[in-house]
C-alpha cells in the first residue's frame, strides 16, 4: 500500500451527522453555535434585543439643559433666552428626527429628553421675541412720545 492511500482519511471533512458508532442523541438539537473566529460588534452598537444595547440619542441631554436653561434666560432682555432657545430648538429636533429614522437604535428616555429640549426651546425662544419685541415697541413709543413716557414715569414717583 503506498502512503496516499493509508492517509487518505485525514484530509477529509468529518461528517457529525453522521454518528455511526454512537446510539446517543445530540446534546441540544436547537443550540447553534456561532462560526469561528467572529469578533464581537464594537462596544456601544446596537445588538438586536428589546431594550437591551440601545444607545442615547447624541445631543438629547444637552438639547434640555439647554431648554431648561433658556426659560429663564429669556428674562434677562431676551437675547440669553434667544440663543439657548433657537440652539435647544435644534439640537433637540435634530435627535427626534434621528429617532424618528431608526427608532430600535435609540433609547426611548433619551427621545424623551430631546423632545423636552426641544419644546423648552421653543418656548423659550417664543418668549424672548415677545420680550424683544415689547421692549422694542416700549423704547420707540419712549422715543417717539417723550413727554408721554416723562409723564408715565412721574407718576411713580
Amino acid at each position: 500500500m503506498s502512503e496516499e492511500q493509508d492517509n487518505s482519511h485525514e484530509h477529509k471533512p468529518i461528517d457529525l451527522s453522521k454518528n455511526e458508532s454512537s446510539t446517543e442523541p445530540p446534546v441540544n438539537p436547537g443550540f447553534s453555535a456561532p462560526p469561528p473566529f467572529q469578533q464581537p460588534p464594537p462596544f456601544g452598537q446596537f445588538q438586536g434585543g428589546f431594550g437591551m444595547g440601545q444607545q442615547n440619542l447624541p445631543n438629547a441631554t444637552a438639547a434640555l439643559v439647554l431648554g431648561i436653561i433658556a426659560l429663564p434666560a429669556c428674562c434677562f432682555y431676551g437675547i440669553f433666552g434667544i440663543v439657548f432657545g433657537i440652539i435647544a430648538w435644534i439640537l433637540g429636533a435634530g435627535d427626534v428626527k434621528k429617532y424618528h429614522q431608526n427608532p430600535g437604535l435609540y433609547s426611548e428616555s433619551s427621545y424623551k429628553n430631546a423632545k423636552a429640549g426641544k419644546i423648552c426651546g421653543m418656548i423659550a425662544t417664543i418668549l424672548s421675541v415677545l420680550f424683544i419685541g415689547i421692549i422694542i415697541l416700549f423704547v420707540v413709543g419712549a422715543l417717539t412720545h417723550p413727554q408721554a413716557y416723562d409723564n408715565f414715569f412721574k407718576g411713580f414717583h
